[in-house]
């Protein structure tokens, strides 16, 4: 998979959460762009909504802040506000799997608690518990990936259990992921789909009318890159039963250097 975009550098304005200890646990960006970021200092200057939210939780034991950040695509990632700008650029559909950078990626995301009231340092979630029941704060994972539906909202897309999305899963206008599906980052679908399995890492769907499921009588019917026998073991593709097909209906793609899959623990 290939795409060229107009530019490699992207920016945009967002609100960060940042612990008691000064550790930037998340980032927030409503909108992301390509592009060099506008220099004209009215242009540069943060939206009034971001700028309302800006705060401290006592409960949590966090504090919010405005961040403008600008990252070149081609280098490595360099820290977590400049990590979940790359995860929004691939949610928000501005640019395709395996088309930027991601080096670094993972040792810059946190392992944090993603809670019903939003993210908090692992080990204040830890050491407050009884606090936490009281206001009513309950988490829904510890991990460095949050859900995809937290921080986008996918335009046309169905989404049956928002916990097997991750922030970083790139779903095409029409793709339905149904409860059983899975969609990692840097993965996912162009073009309309039914995901019914899991889609990992590196690995997408780029063609109109597929089902990707769990059922193991099923192998895909185009694999290119050199972890077919791995993709095989891990999913297995099915055509929509009332949608016309071809042979050809389902296309996936992984790198050709991505020879070893990623850990799961990821």
């Amino acid at each position: 998979m290939s795409a060229t975009y107009l530019s490699s550098m992207a920016w945009g304005h967002g609100l960060i959460t940042i612990a008691s200890d000064g550790t930037i646990l998340d980032a927030w960006y409503p909108e992301v762009f390509l592009g060099d970021a506008p220099k004209s200092d009215l242009q540069w200057f943060s939206p009034r909504e971001l700028d309302s939210m800006v705060g401290q939780d006592e409960v949590r034991g966090v504090r919010t802040e405005v961040t403008r950040t600008e990252i070149d695509l081609t280098l490595p990632v360099a820290n977590t506000q400049d990590a979940y700008l790359r995860l929004h650029l691939l949610s928000h559909l501005v640019v395709e799997p395996n088309t930027i950078n991601l080096e670094g990626l993972i040792p810059n995301l946190p392992i944090v608690a993603f809670t019903n009231r939003g993210v908090m340092r692992l080990e204040d979630f830890e050491a407050k518990t009884i606090t936490l029941r009281n206001e009513g704060v309950v988490a829904h994972s510890i991990d460095k990936f949050p859900r995809l539906i937290d921080y986008v909202v996918p335009k046309k897309v169905r989404i049956a259990d928002g916990n097997r999305v991750r922030l970083g899963a790139h779903l095409a206008p029409g793709t339905t992921v149904m409860h059983e599906g899975f969609v990692n980052f840097n993965a996912g679908t162009l073009g309309t789909s039914m995901v019914e399995g899991r889609i990992s890492q590196g690995v997408w769907s780029a063609m109109a009318a597929t089902s990707v499921a769990g059922h193991r009588s099923w192998a895909p019917s185009s694999v290119v890159g050199s972890t077919k026998s791995q993709l095989a073991r891990e999913l297995y593709l099915v055509p929509i039963p009332e949608l016309e097909f071809q042979s050809e209906t389902i296309q996936l793609l992984r790198p050709a250097f991505m020879s070893q899959p990623e850990p799961r623990s990821h």
